[in-house]
């Protein structure tokens, strides 16, 4: 790619000298985007080391997920740039396109495809949230993250939110009933976040509240398979078993196209899991399964 532009630390972003960096006194130079707009959203080389991670995410990197793509892309092109927004302090940040900057870091990539883009601080917020917000894989309490986040820092209401998220009022209450839980059950949900989903978040909060060790027990059976969310609730209500009451079995499999892996999935009762290697396919795959639902719910009339 002989003529992209570059953002590196000698020329900065379309050929400022290292001098002019100095000499503004910042790690990169100044950039008027009111007179350089046409090199807004166009692919541009920028040097990993210049991107810092968005304080707005609200869920971990996934390692899976990384892993996939480091294998995905030390033999293929990057399918689409990331994401990124010039700040007012001059840094970088990623809007979107986390796991694959991660992944080229690993393969021990120098730069990486980026679309730059204007954004406030605002803008820049709302992007990461509401593109995760729409993201399949989204467990609710890591949407409960994101919500509670954009809360603190609009102040608002939880009516507030659900207008601005476009989102029945209930569906935001129900999220937000994490929100009493106890910051060591909280840890303990960031590592495990698809434990709990926001219809046992209230009960769980009324029995954590009393006893947190017990609610943690509880949601590490979950996680290993041991109890179902609701015959947790039970165990909770019963004071707490030396044994789960029961085992839940889980059905896995691993889709492949040719020799590379495609999907993962997992069957536990009444829950599936899918985990596409490339993200870009999960639209694709979820207007698929909305379609094949739809129809088998037609049938089933």
């Amino acid at each position: 790619m002989s003529a992209e532009k570059r953002f590196t630390k000698k020329t900065g972003l379309l050929g400022y000298s290292q001098e002019e960096i100095d000499a503004a006194g910042r790690k990169l130079p100044s950039f008027d985007f009111s007179t350089s707009s046409q090199h807004l959203g166009k692919p541009i080389l920028v040097e990993l080391g210049l991107i810092e991670p968005s304080p707005y995410q609200t869920s971990e990197l996934s390692e899976e997920k990384i892993a996939e793509l480091v294998e995905n892309l030390r033999h293929n092109q990057l399918s689409s740039p990331i994401v990124v927004r010039r700040r007012a302090d001059g840094a970088l940040e990623i809007i979107a396109g986390r796991h694959r900057w991660e992944a080229y870091r690993r393969l021990g990539r120098s730069e990486i495809e980026a679309s730059l883009r204007d954004l406030t601080d605002d803008e820049a917020e709302r992007l990461v949230f509401f593109d995760n917000l729409l993201a399949p894989s989204l467990t609710d309490y890591q949407k409960y993250l994101g919500f509670s986040q954009r809360k603190r820092s609009k102040g608002f209401t939880n009516d507030q939110l659900a207008q601005e998220a476009g989102v029945n009022p209930s569906v935001i209450s129900k999220l937000m009933s994490f929100e009493g839980l106890p910051e060591s059950v909280h840890t303990v949900l960031k590592e495990h976040s698809s434990a709990v989903g926001s219809s046992l978040a209230p009960a769980l909060v009324e029995h954590a509240v009393i006893n947190p060790s017990l609610a943690i027990k509880a949601i590490h059976h979950i996680v290993a398979g041991e109890l179902t969310q609701k015959a947790a609730l039970d165990w909770l209500k019963a004071g707490g078993e030396e044994k789960p009451l029961f085992s839940v079995e889980t059905h896995r499999a691993t889709i492949r196209s040719g020799k590379k892996k495609y999907a993962e999935m997992s069957l536990r009762q009444k829950r599936m899991i899918i985990n596409l290697v490339d993200e870009n396919e999960a639209t694709v795959v979820y207007a698929a399964i909305e379609k094949l639902l739809q129809e088998l719910g037609e049938a089933r009339r």
